[in-house]
C-alpha cells in the first residue's frame, strides 16, 4: 500500500477559531499530527513551549536560519 500524506495548513485572522478547529481536526483524525512552530515573541496568556510554538530568541532563530535561502 503506498501512502500518500498531505499537508494541511490553517490559517485566518487572530480569533477566528484556527485553534478549535485544529483540536477539533485532531481529537476526530487521530493519524493526524501537529507542526509546532518557533517564533521570537514572549508567550501570551496560557501558550506553553514546544506545545503551542518554540519560543526562541532571535540569535538563536539567526543562528538557526544562518547559511538558509530564504533572505
Amino acid at each position: 500500500m503506498i501512502r500518500v500524506n498531505k499537508l494541511i495548513i490553517i490559517t485566518a485572522p487572530s480569533g477566528a477559531g484556527k485553534t478549535s478547529i485544529t483540536h477539533y481536526l485532531l481529537k476526530k483524525y487521530p493519524q493526524l499530527s501537529f507542526s509546532v512552530s518557533a517564533t521570537t515573541r514572549k508567550a501570551r496568556g496560557k501558550e506553553k513551549n514546544g506545545v503551542d510554538y518554540y519560543y526562541i530568541s532571535v540569535d538563536e532563530f539567526q543562528k538557526k536560519n544562518k547559511g538558509c535561502c530564504f533572505y
